[in-house]
């Protein structure tokens, strides 16, 4: 049974819309892993690359909830896990004030060895995903 899970909340000085561009950009997910595009509907195909630009596997979206909430499958690089048992990264982002959000992310349903390899790296995206949207908001206040 998959049932390892990661969750961790962060508090980020931007808007919902903001945090919500930011994850669905392919240039965010490029900083990490390799590009990762979808339309962000739910059913639709999110498509893993690696850094090269060649398909890596495809996912899709479980839940979409402009700006609130997103869910999808994570790819499984060792093919451990069924399609029925993929991964699954959750964002939810609450609004906090006029130009502030808390974002809870959930990673579930990994095996042991998935979870070792990621639970040290998400609190490092995180921190990459708050910092550059964070300056922003600070650049947008002064203009």
């Amino acid at each position: 049974m998959d049932s390892r899970k990661l969750e961790y909340d962060i508090a980020i000085a931007a808007t919902p819309q903001r945090i919500w561009a930011a994850l669905t950009s392919v240039e965010f997910w490029r900083q990490f892993s390799g590009p990762v595009e979808s339309d962000w509907k739910p059913g639709s195909s999110v498509n893993y690359f690696l850094p090269n630009g060649s398909l890596y596997t495809t996912g899709v979206v479980l839940k979409s909830k402009y700006p609130y909430l997103l869910s999808h499958t994570w790819p499984d690089p060792d093919g451990e896990q069924s399609a029925e048992l993929a991964q699954r990264l959750t964002w939810r982002i609450e609004q906090c004030g006029a130009v502030a959000a808390k974002l809870t992310f959930i990673h579930e349903k990994m095996t042991e060895k998935a979870y070792q390899g990621v639970r040290e790296s998400w609190p490092i995206i995180l921190a990459n995903l708050k910092s550059p949207l964070e300056i922003e908001s600070v650049i947008a206040g002064h203009e």
